[in-house]
């Protein structure tokens, strides 16, 4: 800009830098584009792992699109949106990270072929907002009733991607009894479960239980460490000597006052402890510190107890066992004491011992320990159950499951191609380009498992003709029934995943002017396995 006199205007600050118009767009999706195909090859059973390494040297080995996003950290602003829709995705589904960022990318993929045929923007949103509502409907027409049986097979689909666990089904079907055990009005409360990695022993010994754990061991080895219809109080409270306030200070001239203040001391906290005796308790978890003296006592009486218990397994004892958290323990009655039928410290591994509190007052708790003989292992399980637990809770909400194996993308698909045929205008062209984009999830499934991508797709299609269940099976490497092989997906994470990628590819569509105060990363590099197109 520039005003009458022909003196320029500045109004961006020194080393801004600005893209706009079409440059600006192509930037984005070509961000967009690298993300996707970055993430591409860990889709699926058969995807392959990613190993990042960080700026310390900690090397970390994972296919879950989200931690390879987070890890990486992109520092192009499109790319960021995508790393922020993958985030989104892992806090309200936990499942389905990866999909959704591939998604986006096949998305703008096709809508960048649009632009170069000189549709307009506003058409091609407009278009991919039709094209998702119709695949919504789509699933909605071809979703699975779901049973105890199919929960199992979306445990078990789920959990497949995340490494190569040979009690993959035992696990899931333990993993989905427990989960519905514990559910309260058929809702599963994800605060209740409690996951704990330990290294050594095989997957094999993972344990999944009805039950809270301590991350602690009986705090003196004279105290009880089995305890049978426990009464347990749960406090934030230090037992020990109190501070002086605001640096108050205590003058003692003689020996005698000095030990007629540590008799004062120890009256003070034997009477706490007597208090906790008093209420009834048999056990006792307490946040805070306890002195050697107070263990003294506490020994004394013959308390079962843990010191420095972390704020979330308190939380998570007390709605498990009914108990009252108590701030003050002068406060302490037996209405605040929580019922366990059983309390005990057991050993886990080498020298390493949890307290367990079993048969609890109140349902809905569960505890799981995840066994591996390297750490990597553990935490591919950990990922894995959690994508588990997601895609399970998710299902619960409306009892539905899809055909996984890219079957309801392929059926979307093919709906989607009739479907534009009721337009003339250029919205047909956009709606054949979201269906293009749908197919590209099961070919990149079929493409990780060494088929052949083209044979597959013409396959599958020509086998929809007679059951939308038909999609592509990477373990045997073919097409199909995807609810007799037990290879079924979430309908809710499934409609999630499609609103998200939709909704993030329209926003970065409509971005048509980019300023930067500061030097952009080029993407491309930074992200494993992709080149630099920059270089």
């Amino acid at each position: 800009m520039v005003q009458n006199n022909q003196q320029p205007l500045i109004v961006l600050a020194d080393g801004s830098t600005r893209t706009v118009g079409s440059q600006a767009t192509k930037n984005n999706i070509m961000a967009a584009k690298l993300l996707s195909n970055a993430l591409k090859t860990t889709l699926g059973p058969r995807g392959m792992d990613k190993m990042l390494i960080n700026t310390i040297g900690d090397v970390k080995i994972t296919n879950d699109g989200y931690t390879i996003l987070k890890e990486t950290e992109p520092d192009h602003p499109a790319a960021k949106m995508i790393v922020e829709l993958a985030k989104t995705q892992e806090e309200e589904y936990v499942d389905g990270t990866t999909t959704s960022v591939v998604l986006v990318g096949e998305i703008l993929k096709q809508a960048e072929k649009l632009l170069e045929q000189r549709i307009a923007i506003s058409t091609i949103v407009k278009g991919l907002e039709d094209a998702k509502d119709k695949t919504l409907e789509v699933y909605e027409d071809i979703a699975i009733e779901t049973t105890e049986d199919e929960l199992i097979n979306v445990a078990r689909t789920s959990m497949s991607g995340k490494g190569s666990f040979t009690n993959l089904d035992s696990m899931a079907e333990k993993l989905v009894k427990a989960l519905l055990n514990v559910e309260q009005d058929g809702v599963i409360d994800k605060d209740m479960i409690k996951i704990r990695k330990i290294h050594g022993e095989g997957t094999a010994d993972t344990e999944i239980t009805e039950s809270v754990t301590i991350d602690k061991s009986v705090l003196e080895s004279e105290m009880p460490k089995d305890v049978k219809n426990a009464k347990i109080a749960l406090l934030q409270y230090p037992i020990d000597a109190r501070e002086l306030q605001n640096d108050a200070k205590i003058k003692l001239t003689t020996p005698g006052e000095y030990q007629g203040y540590l008799d004062k001391e120890a009256a003070m906290l034997e009477e706490e402890v007597q208090t906790i005796v008093d209420s009834g308790a048999t056990v006792l978890f307490n946040n805070k510190k306890i002195s050697d003296l107070g263990q003294h006592y506490l020994t004394k009486a013959g308390i079962l107890t843990a010191k420095r218990v972390k704020a979330g397994d308190l939380e998570r004892l007390a709605k498990a066992t009914g108990a009252n958290i108590v701030n003050n323990i002068r406060e302490l009655t037996s209405d605040d004491l929580g019922e366990a039928g059983h309390v005990y410290e057991r050993e886990v591994f080498e020298d390493r011992e949890y307290i367990f509190i079993e048969d609890c007052k109140n349902k809905g708790v569960l505890n799981i320990i995840i066994r591996g003989s390297t750490k990597h292992i553990t935490d591919q399980l950990e990922q894995a159950i959690n994508d588990a637990i997601g895609a399970v809770i998710r299902a619960r909400k409306e009892n539905k499951a899809l055909p996984g194996g890219g079957a309801a993308e392929i059926a979307a698909a093919k709906a989607l191609r009739k479907y534009a045929n009721k337009f003339t205008d250029k919205k047909q062209l956009v709606i054949l380009a979201y269906a293009d984009a749908l197919e590209q999830l099961p070919v990149a499934l079929a493409k990780n498992a060494g088929m052949d991508t083209i044979d597959v797709l013409t396959e599958a299609l020509a086998a929809q003709e007679e059951s939308t269940n038909m999609g592509v099976n990477v373990i045997k490497r073919e097409i199909s029934d995807m609810k007799e092989d037990g290879v079924l997906d979430s309908k809710n994470t499934k409609v999630g995943i499609v609103e998200a990628a939709t909704e993030v590819s329209g926003e970065i569509l409509r971005i048509d002017d980019v300023v930067a105060t500061k030097p952009m990363t080029p993407v491309g590099g930074d992200m494993p396995g992709t080149p630099n197109p920059y270089m």
